[in-house]
């Protein structure tokens, strides 16, 4: 009898295993989209997902914004899904754990010769939507089948935003003095996207006029930078500033920042959306460790009289 109990207690941990294994949601890139995922796949160091090298098996998370929910749902529909090669098979409702509504969507993608399963779970949370996509090859099936792939969808989980004091303390640097910019937003928790708005201190910033106004954006990377490196650094990171195109440099080059060593540089460019000619001004403040780039763009028109504020903001910024 004792040695029947003890194989029963045995067989009943093997059938608990993947539960337990299950059971522990994260949230990978310290993302608002949780999920328990499916033994055998580990985070992706810097992305909003997890996966299965081996196995060549993803899970991919996006956040939308809440209305996002209701537009996406009608590009879902079979036939436009099947003109970008995605075939469903499946499309249902589910519960979530935090009673959020979802929509499940089963099938297949064709890539080429290779047939990738393929499920997409979108979610529809108060303060944002949710879209959770799996996809594997078919050779993987017998690793991840059906059951346990749903399994895990099942258990997505979206947490409320934090707020934006709690992001800007988790940045790597600290901001001395905002110098009459606002905080937009808390880029992957690394950088900060800063600009001076119409509609006063206490507008909604998700409803302000952003439009031909001066920006800043702070970030900060690890790794030491040796001298002779600088300044094609700062030539390659000025290239890639966002919202601007044809940039052409005009002047920079070296100087100390906060009694450290750094490299400025100062370009004409054009606004990408509306075609007006803007000013931008970059700067890298090299550490031991690592380095910060603060970035700002304006107006050509009111460039000259930004440009101080931006020097202020800049030197009031600090790595912790």
């Amino acid at each position: 009898m004792r040695r029947q109990l003890c194989a029963l207690a045995g067989s009943l941990l093997l059938l608990l295993a993947p539960v337990a294994a299950m059971a522990q949601v994260v949230f990978p890139n310290q993302g608002l989209i949780g999920i328990a995922p499916p033994p055998g796949m580990s985070e992706i160091p810097g992305v909003a997902g997890l996966e299965d090298r081996e196995a060549k098996a993803a899970i991919l998370m996006l956040e939308m914004p809440p209305a996002a929910y209701a537009d996406i749902i009608r590009t879902f529909e079979p036939e436009a899904l099947q003109s970008k090669g995605v075939t469903i098979e499946q499309r249902r409702d589910v519960a979530l754990p935090g009673g959020e509504k979802g929509l499940l969507l089963v099938g297949f993608q064709s890539v080429g010769p290779v047939a990738l399963k393929k499920w997409i779970l979108l979610v529809g949370g108060k303060d944002l939507t949710a879209m959770v996509t799996v996809q594997f090859p078919e050779t993987a099936s017998a690793k991840y089948p059906d059951a346990v792939i749903e399994a895990a969808l099942k258990t997505v989980t979206l947490r409320v935003p934090p707020s934006q004091e709690e992001l800007l303390a988790r940045l790597p640097f600290t901001i001395g003095n905002l110098e009459g910019y606002r905080v937009l937003k808390v880029l992957g928790g690394t950088a900060v996207l800063l600009a001076k708005v119409k509609g006063g201190e206490g507008a909604d910033s998700k409803a302000v006029d952003v439009a031909g106004q001066p920006f800043f954006i702070i970030s900060a990377a690890r790794g030491e930078i040796r001298e002779d490196d600088r300044e094609s650094l700062a030539k390659r990171a000025i290239s890639s500033v966002p919202g601007v195109k044809e940039l052409r440099v005009e002047r920079g080059g070296p100087l100390r920042i906060g009694g450290q060593p750094g490299f400025e540089l100062v370009g004409k460019a054009f606004d990408q959306q509306s075609g007006k000619p803007v000013k931008v001004a970059q700067w890298l403040r090299f550490g031991r460790t690592g380095y910060l780039r603060m970035v700002g763009v304006a107006p050509e028109a009111m460039f000259g009289t930004e440009f101080d504020a931006m020097r202020a903001l800049r030197d009031g910024i600090e790595l912790r």
